[in-house]
């Protein structure tokens, strides 16, 4: 019996490391969609995922908008959203928008729509860079809030840049599994066990 709670443990714990893809690079997939109704879909996996490209306004006054959607499937949760060397800002404000709302579609109006139907939103800036800005999110004003992870369900994030020029940005979405109830269970009765079977050779 201890041999087999050990070997439970053992299989538990020697999750594959986690790795880094990239989810989308607007210079090699293409451009973003521009309209909140119609995010472009993005998928996902266990690890880092890397969501690249640029937002900013034309010399017409043009504005480039970017907004896509992902589905975190039962038992997955995004853990850290990273703000990554390469983003540029622009203008006297060097801020850049990132708003997250639930479901399949943004239904903010860019033009002056107010936050409430967001999750949450955060002006990012130089001083976020390497740092997780997800609980900044959460924490947007006027907004529905969150705190932790954003946990299964579907998600449409929207990134712009109003100022005059083209800002790159680059983002590390981190997700994890959620250790089931059960799963978690077997490990602790797992530890249990060999804490137990120490116990009785020292005795």
């Amino acid at each position: 019996m201890k041999h087999l709670l050990i070997a439970a443990t053992i299989s538990l714990v020697a999750v594959p490391a986690a790795h880094a893809v990239t989810a989308w690079d607007e210079s090699v997939s293409g451009d973003l969609s521009n309209l909140g109704a119609s995010p472009t879909t993005v998928s996902l996996v266990p690890g880092s995922n890397l969501i690249t490209g640029s937002t900013g306004r034309s010399t017409a006054g043009i504005v480039d908008r970017d907004y896509f959607s992902f589905t975190l499937p039962a038992g997955s949760q995004l853990d850290t959203l990273t703000l990554l060397p390469g983003t540029a800002f622009l203008g006297p404000s060097m801020l850049g928008f990132i708003g997250v709302q639930a479901g399949n579609q943004v239904t903010v109006n860019p033009e002056g729509g107010g936050p409430e139907p967001l999750l949450g939103w955060h002006l990012y800036y130089e001083n976020d860079l390497n740092q997780d800005i997800l609980p900044s999110i959460g924490a947007g004003l006027g907004a529905i809030g969150f705190t932790g992870a954003l946990t299964a369900g579907t998600y449409s994030f929207w990134i712009q840049e109003t100022t005059v020029g083209r800002a790159p940005y680059a983002f590390d979405f981190s997700v994890s599994a959620v250790p089931e109830a059960a799963s978690a269970l077997l490990m602790l009765t797992g530890l249990a066990g060999i804490g137990a079977a120490k116990l009785r050779r020292r005795r």
